[in-house]
């Protein structure tokens, strides 16, 4: 089987099907959806063939309408807007709140102490001023909650259906492959794949993680072996 991987468009070149090892590795890792035959046009048996040994092989046996790098690229927009939504709920709660929390509480701008809550003596401004962080807060944990399914309502149902596909598929891909022993696992480490830009960096993580599920093997073989002896 002769494979020719082009990274960033996630398109592989398919010209001999006699060895189903190579794709086994290949898709259990990318999966179907990545596959985009290029060359020109092939027999529905060799289509068929195809489709049959990804399904076969594949963790996943669905296809997507995104692309593993569009998802990433996806993942990362919606990352920064969250940020900005974070920002923006919290300025938008404290503005709000610092403008009409006045016409509902009019001892926030009394120069005597008050009672609030069972607390007397308790300064006014300083009320007022935890009450608009308090309001500040809220709004921001809003808009954190709400921001994915607005923005991706925007951008429409089918990118929308195809995200959150994506979504649910790569994370229980990590789950699938991920290294949980205590001993292997480290701060530095990418434990959730957050570092993950395309497909280059997922097989990467991939790889250290299986390196890592094989270090842990060999060391708990090695306690074994001596307990035994």
């Amino acid at each position: 089987m002769i494979c020719l991987l082009n990274l960033p468009r996630s398109v592989l070149i398919l010209r001999n099907l006699r060895h189903e090892s190579c794709l086994k590795t290949i898709v259990s890792t990318v999966g179907y959806s990545d596959i985009a035959h290029v060359q020109s046009p092939v027999s529905k048996d060799v289509n068929d063939r195809i489709a049959t040994l990804c399904s076969r092989y594949s963790p996943s046996r669905t296809t997507y309408q995104l692309r593993f790098n569009e998802f990433i690229k996806l993942k990362a927009r919606l990352k920064t807007i969250r940020y900005c939504a974070i920002l923006g709920g919290y300025v938008f709660g404290c503005w709000v709140f610092a403008s009409n929390g006045p016409l509902f509480f009019p001892w926030m701008i009394s120069d005597s102490p008050i009672t609030f809550m069972g607390m007397e003596g308790a300064d006014p401004m300083f009320v007022g001023t935890a009450l608009t962080l308090v309001s500040g807060i809220t709004f921001a944990t809003v808009f954190t909650l709400g921001y994915r399914s607005v923005v991706l309502s925007i951008m429409g149902s089918e990118t929308k259906t195809g995200y959150y596909q994506r979504e649910k598929d790569f994370q229980r891909r990590l789950n699938f492959y991920r290294c949980t022993d205590s001993v292997e696992v480290g701060f530095s480490d990418d434990y959730y794949g957050d570092k993950i830009k395309d497909l280059t960096d997922y097989r990467y993580w991939v790889r250290v993680q299986q390196i890592k599920h094989e270090n842990s093997r060999r060391a708990k073989e090695k306690d074994q072996s001596e307990s035994n002896s």
